[in-house]
């Protein structure tokens, strides 16, 4: 559309970026005019992405100081807010971001409100205030995106049908998020569940509004990708903790290794194998993509705590509730389980090589995660790297993706 997208010319663009379109100022526009045309992340997207690398490496801390199924319910219910915040601001920036001052200042304080919540992270169920602390603090993460969404209800008349209901879905949860933080423990926790799923809900039961404002569909799955960036970045992370308490000792370093090479196989299924065009289509093929990602990302994450766990048993460390080696086993199952269900809900319900492939590795993983604790590690890992290994040649060397009928 003329007058939306204003390019500058040569010589005059200030900084040091040259690949962004600049936006004309004053107004949110709907950025319907880059459909079509690769649109890459901007460099604010890039800076907000860096407070949720602080955020990452605070959930993994929950796992790693209490590896125990309580801690992973307590890793769950803090993980899935926070990825879902990540995840609600990138689809509005698709569609609206047109990099002004007042979008910028809105998004800096966004940032802040989410540093604020990673800080909450580690007492959010230690008792006391540290609930509250949490509670308030996603509070605010999620009035600041109500803010955001009613300034473009106002601005773009033709986003109204969409904006509408993600007012009501991400108002009544933030309201709900907001009383959570009036109630006691344990019983907050119950408003925690609820206010999740009813924000969890509000795009699945908005298909006809998503459809009528649509998003950029190649700046999403790179958009996706670069979370995915993040949590293998928290992975490398954890895999450097674990060289520098090793010792040196060769034991220790072989499960590193092991640790390291789950995550690099787990970085090439989802590169070149995960595939991104079911976000064609919101209905259903779409919804998995996103949704999906949750497992691929949480998984990714609980493998990289469970190799550093592996680490530490390793160097002396003792035995723990849940081992290292069961939980890289139940993190890579949920990766696969993630990946599989996106790829099989995007070719149909009789599914192909590759989805059935990805969906019976995982359960064959939960498996030995169940029945693994005995195992020594490094053999649960030659296992674990071995199957992403074998997946990968079979992704190398299937046929041609088959896409559901019933989902165009």
């Amino acid at each position: 559309m003329r007058g939306v997208l204003d390019a500058p010319e040569a010589g005059v663009a200030r900084g040091t970026y040259t690949g962004k379109v600049r936006l004309r100022r004053g107004r949110v526009r709907l950025r319907v005019s880059e459909e079509g045309h690769h649109r890459a992340a901007s460099p604010l997207e890039l800076f907000f992405d860096l407070v949720f690398v602080v955020a990452v490496a605070e959930l993994t801390e929950v796992l790693l100081h209490a590896p125990t199924w309580a801690g992973v319910l307590r890793f769950t219910a803090l993980f899935v807010p926070v990825w879902w915040s990540w995840v609600c601001y990138t689809f509005y920036a698709d569609r609206f971001d047109n990099d002004d001052r007042v979008y910028r200042l809105i998004m800096i304080a966004a940032m802040m409100a989410v540093l604020t919540l990673s800080v909450a992270v580690p007492t959010a169920f230690a008792g006391g205030s540290g609930a509250k602390r949490f509670t308030l603090a996603y509070f605010v993460v999620r009035l600041i995106l109500l803010g955001l969404y009613l300034r473009a209800h106002y601005h773009v008349p033709r986003a109204r049908p969409l904006t509408t209901r993600f007012l009501q879905g991400y108002g009544l949860g933030a309201v709900i998020w907001g009383i959570a933080a009036l109630v006691p423990t344990p019983y907050c926790f119950a408003l925690w569940a609820t206010g999740a799923a009813v924000e969890l809900l509000t795009p699945i039961v908005s298909t006809s509004a998503i459809a009528k404002v649509p998003f950029n569909v190649s700046h999403v799955p790179e958009r996706f990708g670069l979370f995915t960036i993040i949590v293998l970045g928290e992975v490398v992370a954890l895999n450097a903790i674990g060289i520098a308490a090793s010792g040196l000792r060769g034991g220790t370093l072989a499960v590193v290794a092991g640790s390291f090479l789950i995550a690099a196989g787990q970085w090439w299924l989802v590169f070149d194998h995960v595939d991104a065009s079911p976000l064609r289509k919101w209905r259903l093929t779409g919804q998995a993509y996103v949704y999906g990602h949750l497992f691929v990302h949480g998984g990714i994450t609980v493998t990289g705590v469970g190799g550093l766990l592996a680490a530490q048993a390793a160097n002396g460390g003792g035995r723990m509730p849940l081992d290292g080696g069961p939980v890289l086993c139940f993190g890579m199952a949920a990766f696969l389980f993630g990946v599989g269900a996106i790829h099989l809900l995007n070719v149909g319900r009789r599914g192909d090589l590759r989805s059935w492939s990805r969906l019976g590795l995982g359960a064959a993983f939960v498996l030995f995660g169940v029945a693994g604790g005995g195992l020594p590690t490094v053999l649960l890992e030659a296992v674990l790297v071995a199957g992403i290994a074998c997946q990968i040649l079979v992704e190398s060397r299937a046929p041609a993706v088959s896409h559901a009928a019933s989902n165009h």
